[in-house]
C-alpha cells in the first residue's frame, strides 16, 4: 500500500442482537437496567425475579433500507457471560415479535393514538376494567382478539373474556329494554330483571 493512496473507509456492518435472560440476572447498574422501571407494582413484570425477558440491540443502518438483510445474533445471558443461542430464531413467537420491531424505524408521530388493541392490552396488564367502547370495539374485531390472546398471559386473557361476556349480557339487556313511550309487558319486565340478576 502506497502512503499516497486515499485511506480505506470502513463502514460498520449492521447487526441485530437478541438477548434472552431472566429478570433477576439483569445487572442493576448498567444502561439497560437504568431504563427499566423496577417498582413492584401490579402488572410490572420486570419487578419480579425469574421472569424470562428479552433485549433487542440494533446497530448500524440496514443496506438499502432492507431490514431482511440485517443479520441477527442470538444469545442467552446467564448472569456472567453471553452464550450463543441461534435456535431462538426458530420460535414463531419470537419471529412475530421481531417483525413488529423494525430495524429501520419509521417516521415518528408523538401525537399518534396507539391502536385500540394496544390500549386494551395495556389496561388488562394493569388489571383495569375496559370501557364499553373498548369492549364493543374488540367484539367487532376478531383479528384483534386473536392478537390479544397471543400477547397476554392466561390470567389476563381470562379477565378479558370475563369482561367481554359481561358486556355481551349488558348489550342483550339493553336491546330488550323498552324504548321511551313503548308499552311494557309486566311478565317480560320481570324476566329481564331476573336475567340481569343472573337468575
Amino acid at each position: 500500500m502506497d502512503l499516497d493512496d486515499p485511506p480505506i473507509e470502513l463502514t460498520p456492518s449492521p447487526m441485530r442482537v437478541l438477548v434472552q435472560t431472566l429478570t433477576h440476572l439483569v445487572p442493576s447498574d448498567n444502561l439497560i437496567a437504568n431504563g427499566l422501571q423496577r417498582w413492584y407494582s401490579y402488572g410490572d413484570e420486570f419487578g419480579y425475579n425469574n421472569r424470562v425477558c428479552f433485549f433487542l440491540l440494533d446497530y448500524g443502518t440496514a443496506p438499502n433500507g432492507n431490514d431482511e438483510e440485517v443479520p441477527i445474533q442470538c444469545f442467552t445471558w446467564d448472569g456472567e457471560k453471553f452464550i450463543p443461542k441461534p435456535d431462538l430464531l426458530q420460535s414463531e413467537e419470537i419471529q412475530a415479535e421481531l417483525k413488529e420491531v423494525p430495524f429501520t424505524p419509521g417516521p415518528s408521530d408523538r401525537g399518534e393514538i396507539p391502536p385500540m388493541r394496544d390500549i386494551v392490552r395495556r389496561r388488562l396488564r394493569k388489571a383495569q376494567f375496559l370501557s364499553k367502547r373498548e369492549l364493543d370495539y374488540m367484539a367487532e374485531h376478531q383479528e384483534d382478539q386473536e392478537w390479544l390472546e397471543r400477547k397476554l398471559k392466561p390470567r389476563f386473557w381470562a379477565n378479558f373474556l370475563e369482561q367481554m361476556e359481561k358486556r355481551a349480557k349488558e348489550r342483550e339487556t339493553e336491546r330488550e329494554e323498552p324504548k321511551e313511550g313503548q308499552e311494557v309487558d309486566p311478565a317480560q319486565e320481570e324476566e329481564n330483571r331476573a336475567k340481569a340478576m343472573g337468575k
